[in-house]
C-alpha cells in the first residue's frame, strides 16, 4: 500500500529528470528554497517532523507495526517529494474560478508538476487538492521575484491571457522574450484575442505569436513538453538563475542615473557620465520622450527586475522613449557607443525635418538594438517593450 501511494511521485520524479535531461542537487535546493516564501514552508517542515519522529520510534520507540510505520512514512514523504520536484510547467494567470478550472485541467493532463501562484483561499476543493503546486508568496512584495525564479526553473510556461490585471500584464511581457515566448502557450478568449498583450501594446497577430484557444491548451502544453525534451542543450538547464528572492521596496531598487539627450547623443559623454557616477543604472531619455505618471509608474516597476534578474542588462520602452542600462554592461562594451548624433534645433527646423523621424530618438534605438544583440551574444537580456 505505501508502494502504490508513492508510485505516482517517483513517475513525476522520473519524467522531469527525463525532460530536464537530468536533476541535480543545486535545482532541488533552488526548488525548496522557494518554499520558504510560501505557506508551503509549514507543510513541508511538518513532513520532515514527521519522518524525524517515526525514524526515532523506529530506533528508540516502542514496538510498531512495521506496516503502520511504512504507510506513514509514506505520507510524510509525499509532500517532500512534490515540494522537492522542479516544475515542469508554470502556470500564470490571475486567481478566478477561470483559472483553478485550467489549473486543474493542466494538472490531470500533464503527468509532471504544474504549478501556479493562485490565492489557495480563492480556490475552495480544487485549492485543498493542489495546495502543494501552489507558490503564491505570503507576502505581496515578493510575488514578482517568485515568477522570475519559476520561470527560471520550468521549461514550459502557460500563460492565461484574458484578463489585463496589471500582475497578468506583467507576467504577459514576461512570457514576450523570445527565449521565452517559443516555449509558451498564450490563452485567449473564444474570439481568439488576448487582452493582456494588448493592453501591452502587443497583437500577436503582428509579432507571429501563436496563440491556443481554451480547449487546446493540454495539447499546446504536452507538445511544448515533447519539444523541449527532444532539445539536445537542454542539460544545461535550469540551474543558472541563484539570485535570492527580493522584497520589492525602496532598499531593493537599484539607483538610477538619469540623463536627458536635449543636446543629443554623444557616446563620449555617455562613457564620462558612467565612469563618473557610482549608480546601478543609467537611463537615457529621448527628446521627445512622453514621460507622463503613467510611463514614469511603469518605469518604476520595471526597473525592480534589474535586482530581480541578474541576466537583465536593459530596457527599452519604445513609446515612453525611455531607456535603462546597467552601467557595468554600458562600460563592458564602449565599442557600441562610437556614435554622435546632434539635436535639431527647432528654430532652424525645415519643413523637410518636420517630416522626418527625431534624429536622436532614431539613434537612441539604433544603440538599443546593438545593445540588444550583444546582449544575447553573451547569453544576456535587453528587453523591448510597447509602452
Amino acid at each position: 500500500m505505501a508502494v502504490l501511494f508513492l508510485l505516482p511521485h517517483v513517475r513525476s520524479w522520473w519524467r522531469t529528470h527525463v525532460l530536464m535531461g537530468g536533476i541535480d542537487s543545486v535545482l532541488i535546493r533552488q526548488t525548496l528554497y522557494l518554499c520558504r516564501f510560501t505557506g508551503n514552508l509549514y507543510i513541508l517542515v511538518a513532513a520532515l517532523a514527521m519522518m524525524g519522529l517515526l525514524v526515532g520510534i523506529c530506533i528508540i520507540g516502542p514496538p510498531v507495526p512495521s506496516g503502520v510505520i511504512a504507510v506513514m512514512m509514506s505520507v510524510a514523504l509525499v509532500p517532500v517529494l512534490r515540494l522537492a520536484l522542479p516544475p515542469a510547467v508554470l502556470f500564470l494567470a490571475g486567481s478566478s474560478d477561470r483559472a483553478n478550472a485550467l489549473f486543474f485541467r493542466l494538472n490531470s493532463a500533464i503527468p509532471m508538476r504544474v504549478v501556479a501562484l493562485l490565492d489557495p483561499g480563492q480556490m475552495g476543493p480544487v485549492g485543498r487538492m493542489l495546495r502543494l503546486d501552489l507558490m503564491r508568496t505570503s507576502t505581496e512584495d515578493t510575488w514578482k521575484s517568485m515568477v522570475h525564479r519559476l520561470i527560471d526553473i520550468a521549461p514550459v510556461y502557460v500563460v492565461d491571457t484574458v484578463h489585463r490585471t496589471g500582475p497578468l500584464r506583467y507576467e504577459a511581457f514576461l512570457m514576450l522574450a523570445p527565449e521565452r515566448a517559443a516555449r509558451a502557450v498564450f490563452i485567449s478568449n473564444d474570439e481568439g484575442v488576448c487582452p493582456s498583450l494588448l493592453e501591452a501594446g502587443i497583437d500577436p497577430s503582428e509579432y507571429a505569436i501563436p496563440v491556443t484557444r481554451e480547449d487546446d491548451m493540454e495539447v499546446a502544453a504536452i507538445r511544448l513538453l515533447r519539444i523541449f525534451s527532444g532539445q539536445p542543450e537542454k542539460k544545461m538547464v535550469r540551474t543558472q538563475s541563484r539570485a535570492p528572492v527580493v522584497r520589492e521596496d525602496w532598499e531593493s531598487l537599484p539607483s538610477v542615473l538619469m540623463i536627458v539627450l536635449a543636446d543629443g547623443l554623444d557616446g563620449d559623454f555617455l562613457l564620462d557620465e558612467a565612469h563618473r557616477t557610482d549608480k546601478s543604472l543609467i537611463a537615457l531619455a529621448a527628446p521627445l520622450s512622453s514621460l507622463n505618471q503613467d510611463a514614469a509608474k511603469l518605469s518604476l516597476e520595471l526597473s525592480w527586475d534589474f535586482s530581480r534578474d541578474p541576466r537583465l542588462v536593459g530596457l527599452y520602452l519604445q513609446t515612453t522613449g525611455l531607456a535603462m542600462i546597467r552601467r557595468e554592461f554600458l562600460l563592458e562594451h564602449p565599442d557600441l557607443l562610437d556614435i554622435n548624433v546632434p539635436c535639431v534645433s527647432p528654430q532652424k527646423m525645415s519643413f523637410d525635418d518636420l517630416n522626418k523621424p527625431e534624429p536622436v530618438g532614431v539613434a537612441m534605438h539604433e544603440l538599443c538594438r546593438a545593445w540588444r544583440k550583444r546582449a544575447k551574444q553573451n547569453g544576456l537580456e535587453f528587453r523591448f517593450a510597447q509602452k
